[in-house]
């Protein structure tokens, strides 16, 4: 409950700079500011995202051993700092591309560093049985992020409105980095971490990678007033994913040291994968009947216009968040290549529909990519979960 206040409080701030930008700067500026935002989830996927689904679970079993995480630490670390470096230099050429003036790439390459710095941390206290640090720094970033907002918005510092985001993200990750479980003999073994991690890259790739291609295929594919309405659903549709997301950054230490970790055919397993989809179905079925009426209030100008983008991308979402529990058992089980081998397939099916539909359906052909990907990777994992190796 703890990790899911604090993601809730981090995608409740993302939701208000968006909205924010979109009232004071414009719907050009909103559909800009979420795709370079859009753009920093998906490159945190290529490393950030993954090193801190592993030192979630191998923290986690570094303290339950009693054995000295500093190695793994060390490892991670290392891998974290030199992965910052080169995936900020590859945002600058495709902001660029996209037309964005210096202050905005800037703002995009550091909202790369600074949210995948804060993937890495935030799963290392997760490992740690660290929810209540990990809400507490959530929410004081999140405030320190809205309040640099408003500074920017008032001076009217519009090439900047992404820095106050990566300021928050930064202090979060400085103030969370994993500094050891302070046990000292016997070190934990680094051996297959980095296997572990690599895998894992595929794996969030390819299933979490389709929801920001969306944005993304939206931005590419149709009118610069047409991704500004899409931005407005996106934003609101985005947050709704991170409570799979908060729960199975959750479950990977929680199950890493169960012997049936990653089996459905356990009856606690199954029940908590089918209490969530019921669960969410409601929350997002609610979502999605009152976006006539809320969409407005947050956005005048586009929220009328995007209704509609907003109950298609409840759906998909609902499909996506839903298969991050079975899939985050099979990472507490160690079985991370199988889990990326099951997802390739849902991501190569959602990346060709986005392509062949995008030009075609406009915004609702990436939407439909997202949805039949994300059913394909849900079948799949809920297939391997259903297995016991």
């Amino acid at each position: 409950m703890l990790a899911t206040v604090g993601i809730g409080v981090q995608g409740v701030a993302k939701l208000l700079v968006t909205v924010v930008v979109g009232r004071v700067f414009g719907t050009e500026t909103l559909g800009q500011t979420t795709a370079l935002l859009s753009l920093s989830v998906f490159v945190a996927l290529l490393w950030p995202n993954a090193a801190g689904n592993t030192a979630s679970r191998f923290l986690a079993i570094a303290l339950r051993g009693r054995r000295s995480d500093a190695a793994v630490n060390r490892l991670l670390g290392v891998s974290m700092l030199v992965s910052s470096v080169v995936l900020a230099a590859v945002t600058v050429p495709i902001a660029l591309a996209w037309g964005n003036g210096p202050g905005m790439v800037l703002g995009g390459a550091a909202v790369v560093v600074g949210y995948g710095l804060y993937c890495y941390t935030r799963g290392a206290q997760l490992g740690y049985d660290r929810a209540p640090r990990v809400a507490l720094w959530d929410s004081v970033t999140s405030v320190l992020a809205l309040g640099l907002l408003v500074v920017a918005c008032v001076a009217r510092l519009e090439p900047v409105v992404l820095l106050p985001l990566a300021i928050g993200y930064t202090v979060f990750a400085i103030a969370c980095w994993p500094r050891g479980n302070a046990l000292s003999g016997e070190s934990e073994p680094t051996a297959g971490v980095l296997g572990f991690a690599a895998w894992n890259v595929l794996a969030v790739v390819t299933s979490n990678g389709l929801l920001q291609l969306t944005m993304i295929s939206a931005q590419v594919t149709s009118s610069a007033h047409d991704a500004g309405v899409y931005a407005a659903a996106f934003t609101l549709a985005t947050p709704a994913s991170m409570l799979g997301q908060a729960l199975g950054q959750v479950l990977v230490p929680a199950f890493a040291h169960r012997t049936d970790g990653g089996s459905l055919r356990s009856r606690g397993a199954l029940l908590l994968v089918v209490g969530f989809a019921a669960a969410s179905a409601v929350v997002f079925g609610l979502v999605a009947l009152l976006a006539g009426w809320f969409l407005p209030i947050v956005y005048p100008t586009e929220g009328t216009a995007a209704v509609a983008d907003l109950r298609y991308l409840m759906v998909a979402v609902w499909v996506f968040t839903v298969g991050l529990v079975p899939a985050a058992l099979l990472l507490a089980a160690g079985r991370s290549r199988q889990v990326a081998l099951a997802s390739v397939a849902g991501f190569v099916v959602g990346a060709v529909l986005m392509a062949v539909l995008g030009p075609v359906a406009g915004v609702a052909g990436g939407t439909t990519g997202f949805l039949v990907g994300s059913a394909v990777n849900l079948v799949a994992v809920v297939g391997l979960g259903a297995w016991r190796r």
